[in-house]
């Protein structure tokens, strides 16, 4: 009897979720997470967040002038989706004068209740100087001396070590003017014309007949030696 009562009750509580309304589980989720408080902010404005509430009709992202605004103006259009951690509307700061402002999201139910959230002190800089990267200095790293030994000379260092000669290699020298034509080198000598010979021909026989009558001289002495061998 108790077993079949506690099924009973079970069977209730399922029939129960089965019958409610999903957007009723919902979760109420309602921020701006960027631009924060105090955020300096110029030109198109991604604003972040989300906007997600039971019963969920509509949200909507409005800015009002000063910390405190007496009016709000939308920015974009309503939104008939909720947003999770996403990206709810894009504010254009330029037409806007530069000061602080307040940021809102409010998630509208279908009963006409709603939820909002507000960020304060956003300051919209469009005329200041944007803002430049100074690079960051980086130390210069210290030379650490080698220990010097008894000897005077530093640890690591042979003394009397022969320094190394620098490698000759070979240089070419590429000429900075044209080249001169060579010219042609005039023989020394006797120039000879149609069929004459280099050689005389009087020179020739004188020669000759310088050398025939050495050699009769020659002949001559020789008998006068062989004929007074004989007679001795």
């Amino acid at each position: 009897m108790r077993q079949r009562f506690i099924w009973c009750a079970l069977l209730a509580l399922f029939a129960m979720a089965v019958a409610m309304p999903m957007h009723v589980l919902a979760e109420t989720r309602v921020e701006i997470t960027s631009p924060s408080v105090g955020e300096r902010v110029r030109g198109r404005v991604p604003i972040i967040g989300s906007a997600q509430v039971d019963d969920f009709d509509f949200y909507k992202v409005e800015f009002g002038i000063g910390p405190n605004p007496a009016q709000w103006a939308v920015i974009g259009i309503l939104h008939e989706q909720p947003v999770v951690a996403g990206q709810l509307e894009v504010w254009d700061t330029n037409p806007l004068p530069d000061g602080v402002y307040t940021l809102r999201v409010t998630g509208v139910k279908r009963d006409g209740n709603w939820v909002d959230f507000d960020v304060r002190n956003v300051v919209v800089a469009n005329q200041e100087p944007a803002p430049t990267n100074t690079p960051e200095v980086t130390a210069t790293p210290e030379v650490q001396e080698l220990p010097t030994p008894i000897g005077g000379e530093p640890a690591g260092v042979t003394p009397d070590a022969p320094t190394p000669e620098p490698t000759q290699g070979v240089q070419i020298i590429a000429p900075t003017a044209a080249l001169a034509v060579p010219t042609v080198t005039p023989r020394v000598g006797p120039t000879t014309t149609g069929d004459q010979l280099p050689i005389e021909t009087e020179t020739l026989g004188q020669s000759f007949c310088f050398g025939g009558l050495a050699m009769g001289a020659v002949f001559l002495l020789l008998g006068l030696v062989f004929g007074i061998r004989r007679l001795l």
